[in-house]
C-alpha cells in the first residue's frame, strides 16, 4: 500500500507544486504533525480520485470528438432495410411468424436491472423466452474481472467470452427441434464476446438472429479497440443503441441498426397509493464520479437525503425500489460523468417517472426529445439542482401536477414491451 508520503507525492505530480493545499499538505508532513495524517490521507484519497476520473472521462470526451470526426468522413450508410436483408430478415424469416411469435434467449448481465421489468415485457412477446443461467441455476453471464461496474481488463476478455459463449451454445443444443431460439439477444461488448466465439455460434445455427442491446453505448464504444460494442459489430446481426448519434455510426460500418432508448415496465413500477413520502430527495446508483459530491452538497443543504448503490452503502433490493421512488418528494438522476456536458441515459430516467415520482436529473437533450417539459426537471449544475430543489419543496403543489404528467407519459410511451414490439416490427418477427 503507497504512504501517505507516496500519496502527496503523487498528489504534488498531477497537480502544479504552487496550489497552496498541496503545498500546506506537504509542509504538514514534514513537520511531523502525525495526528493529521489521517486526514490527510483521507483528504489526498479523495483529491486524487477526482484528479483521476476527471482524467478518465476527459480523455473520453476527447475520444468522442475524434470518432464524431472519423464518422464524418465515412461513406453516408445504407438504408437500414437494405442492411437487414444482408443479415437474413427477409421475406422467409418473416414467413415463421404469420402464426407465432418469436421464440427469444435472453442472455442477460445484471439480475437486478433485467428483472426490474425488461424480462416482464420482453416475455409478453415470445412465444417463449429462455433465459441465459449458469449451471449451477444462477443468473447471468460471466463477468470475470468487472467488480461494480469498473476493471473490464483486456486479458480476461477471452475468457468470458468463451464462457458466455459455450453456454449459450449448450442451452440452443438442449432446446426442442421444434422450438429453437430465433432470436439471441444479448448484452455484449468485445470484453465479454469476441468476434470468433460469436461466428463460431453464427456457423452452428445459421438461423439464428443476433441482436445486441447497446447500452451505454456513449461510453462503451471503444473504436478499433478489442473491449467495446465497436468491436463486435460484423458479427451481430442488429444493434439496438441508447445514443442516437451511435446509429448512423453502426449503419455506416454495415450493421442493422435502430435507436432504442431505456424504458420501463408497469409490472415493476406504478404509483403507490397511501405512502410517506418520508425523503426530500432519493438517489438510487453507484457512487461514482460527481455523484458523491452532489449527494455532499445536498446534505450540506440541510435536505433529507436517502442514496442507495454502491459506494452509498449497498444496492437496494430489488423489490423495494419502486416502494423507495414513492417515498421520496424529488427522485434525483444524474447522467454527467463530470465533463461538460457529456451525459448518458439511465435506467431510472424512466423507472421513476414510471413509479410517479417527480425526477429531476442532468439537463440531456435526449431525453428532453422523449419527455415534455411538464414531465421531467432538469438542472444544469450543483448550484442550480440546490436551487430548483428547494423551489419545488416549497411548492409541493407542482410536485403533484409534475408526478401526474411523468407517470402518464412514461406509461403510455415509454415501456420495453412498446420499444420491443417497435423493432421486432421493423425485424418481421412481431
Amino acid at each position: 500500500m503507497p504512504t501517505l508520503k507516496a500519496k502527496i507525492r503523487e498528489s504534488l505530480k498531477k497537480i502544479p507544486l504552487g496550489h497552496a493545499c498541496y503545498k500546506a499538505l506537504a509542509w504538514a508532513y514534514h513537520n511531523r504533525f502525525f495526528y493529521l495524517n489521517p486526514h490527510l490521507e483521507q483528504y489526498v484519497d479523495q483529491r486524487l480520485k477526482a484528479y483521476d476520473y476527471n482524467d478518465l472521462y476527459g480523455d473520453l470526451v476527447k475520444t468522442h470528438h475524434k470518432e464524431c470526426e472519423h464518422y464524418a468522413h465515412l461513406a453516408a450508410p445504407q438504408e437500414v432495410q437494405t442492411l437487414l436483408e444482408r443479415r437474413g430478415f427477409n421475406q422467409v424469416f418473416r414467413d415463421k411468424f404469420k402464426d407465432r411469435k418469436p421464440f427469444v434467449l435472453f442472455a442477460g448481465n445484471d439480475e437486478h436491472q433485467d428483472k426490474s421489468g425488461f424480462i416482464q415485457d420482453l416475455e409478453k412477446l415470445c412465444e417463449k423466452l429462455t433465459l441465459f443461467t449458469k449451471a449451477d441455476g444462477s443468473y447471468g453471464t460471466f463477468h470475470y474481472g468487472y467488480q461494480n461496474g469498473t476493471n473490464r481488463f483486456y486479458h480476461i476478455c477471452e475468457a468470458n467470452s468463451y464462457a458466455n459463449t459455450t453456454r449459450i451454445l449448450e442451452i440452443l443444443d438442449a432446446a426442442p427441434t421444434h422450438a429453437k431460439p430465433d432470436l439471441l439477444i444479448i448484452q455484449g461488448w468485445g470484453w465479454n464476446y469476441t468476434p470468433r466465439d460469436l461466428l463460431q455460434i453464427k456457423h452452428r445455427y445459421k438461423d439464428l438472429k443476433i441482436l445486441n442491446l447497446q447500452m451505454d453505448d456513449r461510453f462503451d464504444w471503444h473504436l478499433n479497440k478489442p473491449i467495446g460494442t465497436h468491436a463486435i459489430l460484423p458479427f451481430i446481426d442488429c444493434a439496438l443503441s441508447t445514443a442516437p448519434e451511435r446509429v448512423r455510426w453502426i449503419l455506416q460500418e454495415g450493421t442493422p441498426a435502430f435507436y432504442m432508448p431505456l424504458a420501463s415496465s408497469l409490472e415493476f413500477y406504478h404509483p403507490l397509493e397511501g405512502v410517506e413520502r418520508i425523503y426530500d430527495i432519493g438517489f438510487v446508483g453507484a457512487n461514482v464520479g460527481v455523484r458523491g459530491e452532489i449527494i455532499k452538497a445536498l446534505e450540506q443543504e440541510g435536505f433529507k437525503v436517502r442514496a442507495y448503490g454502491y459506494g452509498f452503502g449497498g444496492r437496494l433490493p430489488l423489490e423495494e425500489t419502486n416502494l423507495f421512488f414513492n417515498q421520496c418528494e424529488l427522485v434525483l438522476g444524474c447522467g454527467s460523468v463530470g465533463v461538460g456536458d457529456f451525459v448518458n441515459m439511465k435506467l431510472r430516467d424512466f423507472d421513476a417517472p414510471m413509479s410517479g415520482a417527480a425526477y429531476i436529473t442532468t439537463h440531456n437533450k435526449d431525453l428532453e426529445l422523449l419527455f415534455r417539459p411538464d414531465s421531467v426537471i432538469f438542472y444544469k449544475d450543483i448550484k442550480d439542482l440546490i436551487h430548483k430543489t428547494r423551489h419545488y419543496l416549497a411548492h409541493k403543489e407542482e410536485l403533484v401536477k409534475i408526478r401526474e404528467n411523468a407517470f402518464k407519459e412514461a406509461s403510455q410511451k415509454h415501456t420495453y414491451e412498446k420499444r420491443l414490439k417497435e423493432v421486432f416490427k421493423e425485424l418481421g418477427c412481431a
